[in-house]
């Protein structure tokens, strides 16, 4: 017989007190009478619910004592899998999901459970088409492991398509039966959400609050270089990014947001000496240095003549030859969440999908130029 939905409500929430420990051994729990007006349903609705912890060993009804709590949710031994890219590369290059797969790893392990991490990107020279079957192996691998659940990052979606091949491997994983939680980014293109949980920052608000920054300092003509894949987490800094000229009753420049690679030091240059911004707002720390470095060889003082901000806030960033303004990435609150959110739709398969964010945090270094703009209105 299907448990009605608003006794599955109570059921969770005296389970969760239970291991949580709020209701503890011995203690009592909320009588029927007060758990039927807290959750305004009614008293035979209720005594369903504590009739499935009694079943379960971990509650005993008494008429003078009330329903006391006689023991603890034992925990099940899970495998999970974790698809996240920048974990292992030969290279070193720093990303912020080695630390989020740490917190994922370390979150498990306080449950008895097991993560396995997996990195498709581990050499570092892997092409889109040998990187998407790279994902494809782990995928099948993890299905055969008869894993819980999988942490994914997804492919970046290519300029001619509005969903990521990652797709298939979530259809692989649904056939499985294996519920899938989205890190950093949808599987579809940006403002476009899937049926899928996703756990990630405010992208939107991380690009607002950094072109604010630069605003506010009196910048006007700031570019944004993004890569050539239309991945939503850039597509949503960029969306921050054009709203924060138009909160500032600024007309936004579609010609100042650029689509490039990024590494091609050619392409860059070629845009700063055409373009002449006052700053430039790049998608990522990891392509922010570089950036930094070309410009740097080419002549241009940063800040005096070119101001830079960027995302994530890497181990590096501090530590560039111009220490870098960025938006800080919350990695462990990020694995924090993300693995709760699993938990979560382990058990309570039905739920709606969940999307949360987490703020980013504006780190101020001597990239945006705050001191030059300082010692300008001193002398104002």
């Amino acid at each position: 017989m299907r448990v009605p939905r608003k006794s599955n409500k109570i059921y969770h929430f005296l389970f969760a007190g239970i291991d949580s420990g709020k209701f503890r051994p011995g203690e009592r729990i909320p009588t029927e009478l007060e758990l039927a007006r807290l959750f305004d349903v009614s008293r035979p609705t209720a005594t369903a619910a504590i009739r499935r912890l009694v079943a379960e060993h971990l509650l005993q009804r008494g008429r003078k004592a009330g329903t006391v709590v006689i023991g603890l949710p034992s925990r099940r031994t899970l495998t999970f899998g974790a698809v996240l890219l920048g974990l292992a590369r030969q290279d070193q290059e720093q990303t912020i999901f080695a630390g989020l797969g740490s917190e994922l790893a370390h979150r498990a392990s306080m449950e008895h459970s097991m993560m396995l991490l997996q990195d498709p990107q581990w050499d570092g020279h892997t092409n889109a088409a040998g990187l998407q079957l790279r994902y494809q192996e782990i995928a099948r691998r993890l299905i055969q492991q008869k894993v819980a659940g999988v942490f994914l990052m997804p492919l970046e979606i290519s300029p001619a398509d509005n969903i990521s091949p990652t797709v298939a491997l979530v259809e692989e994983f649904a056939a499985a039966r294996i519920p899938v939680v989205l890190i950093d980014g949808d599987i579809v293109r940006y403002p476009a959400r899937s049926h899928l949980d996703l756990v990630g920052i405010d992208n939107f608000g991380a690009g607002f609050h950094l072109t604010q920054h630069f605003i506010r300092l009196g910048c006007r003509r700031i570019d944004f270089f993004g890569s050539t894949f239309r991945h939503p987490t850039q597509e949503a800094r960029i969306a921050g990014y054009m709203a924060a000229f138009e909160a500032h009753g600024l007309r936004p420049d579609d010609s100042a947001v650029h689509h490039l690679d990024l590494r091609n030091n050619t392409l860059v240059l070629e845009k700063l000496r055409q373009r002449k911004p006052e700053a430039v707002l790049v998608v990522s720390d990891s392509r922010a240095a570089p950036i930094m470095r070309c410009a740097l060889e080419d002549g241009w003082a940063i800040p005096q003549q070119l101001r830079l901000g960027s995302f994530d806030d890497l181990p590096m960033a501090a530590h560039l030859q111009v220490p870098l303004t960025t938006m800080r990435q919350p990695a462990a609150g990020l694995g924090v969440t993300a693995y709760r959110l699993m938990r979560q739709r382990l058990e309570e398969p039905g739920l709606p999908a969940t999307h949360v964010q987490l703020s980013a945090e504006l780190i101020r270094r001597a990239s945006s130029g705050e001191s030059i703009t300082a010692k300008a209105g001193s002398r104002k």
